[in-house]
């Protein structure tokens, strides 16, 4: 784990019980997530973790604003997303096929939240980033909505298929 991260959670000290930490996300958080169409954000991840005797069990929730482009207008936009997550952290050796499930060396002292944050952000996201309420631009808007592009003309069949309709 990286100790120069500023996501670690050190838990080797922590008594048994409720423990409460912030993470601000900043700009450096969301240049790992320029794929997904992020330009810019800044957020804040609350963590609550209940640790005992042989688990630990972490509530994460997120809220961060986004700077992306709109898929209609290709304008930027801001995007407000929220999300929450549960994880369990347990100690040991086997592998565990639940997501939700995260096994830890024995040895181990500290968790690196980088990782489950960032899974938290990407599933929070919409599946399209639209302005609200006509925010889009007017003149990109009117172009899609124009009926001057050519209609297709259902009848027209390519000779190359016609042989197929004489098939039924």
């Amino acid at each position: 784990m990286l100790k120069s991260s500023p996501h670690i959670l050190p838990f080797s000290g922590l008594k048994l019980g409720n423990h409460h930490f912030e993470y601000v996300l900043e700009a450096s958080f969301f240049d790992s997530c320029e794929s997904f169409g992020i330009h810019k954000g800044i957020g804040m991840a609350k963590v609550q973790l209940e640790k005992k005797e042989t688990m630990m069990l972490l509530s994460l929730t997120l809220e961060a604003q986004l700077e992306v482009l709109c898929d209609r207008c290709n304008e930027n936009m801001s995007l407000d997303v929220h999300g929450a997550m549960e994880l369990i952290y347990k100690f040991g050796t086997e592998e565990s096929l639940d997501e939700s499930l995260v096994i830890l060396p024995p040895d181990s002292y500290q968790i690196d939240m980088f990782q489950p944050l960032y899974e938290l952000l990407i599933v929070s996201l919409p599946s399209r980033f639209i302005h609200d309420n006509d925010g889009c631009d007017p003149e990109v808007l009117r172009f899609l909505n124009s009926s001057d592009t050519p209609q297709d003309n259902k009848n027209d069949v390519d000779p190359r298929w016609e042989a197929l309709n004489k098939l039924n």
